[in-house]
């Protein structure tokens, strides 16, 4: 498979609401930062409202993630701190 498929299959898959890491499984990649880089680089390709849209999707699986980590991890002040770092890491790369 082709970067650009690999590319385009991420971005299917993350709209289809897999994580990064199932995705890397699935596309059989190393690591769950190069599904994330795979999904970026398709977003990019896309026109100014589609991008927008997807954008808008992506940001709020990262705010039911938010919510899900804040959840789980409150009693854990670093792990919390930790894993809502990497998730503000998901965010600004959107930008």
């Amino acid at each position: 498979m082709s970067g650009k498929a690999i590319d385009e299959q991420a971005l299917e898959l993350r709209e289809e609401g897999a994580s990064y890491s199932a995705i890397a499984r699935r596309l059989e990649l190393k690591r769950a930062g190069d599904a994330h880089g795979a999904f970026l680089r398709a977003l990019k390709t896309r026109d100014t409202d589609e991008r927008q849209q997807l954008i808008v999707n992506e940001q709020e699986r990262l705010n039911t993630l938010e919510q899900r980590i804040r959840d789980r991890d409150a009693a854990l002040p670093e792990k919390l701190e930790r894993r809502l770092g990497a998730l503000e890491s998901l965010r600004t790369a959107l930008l």
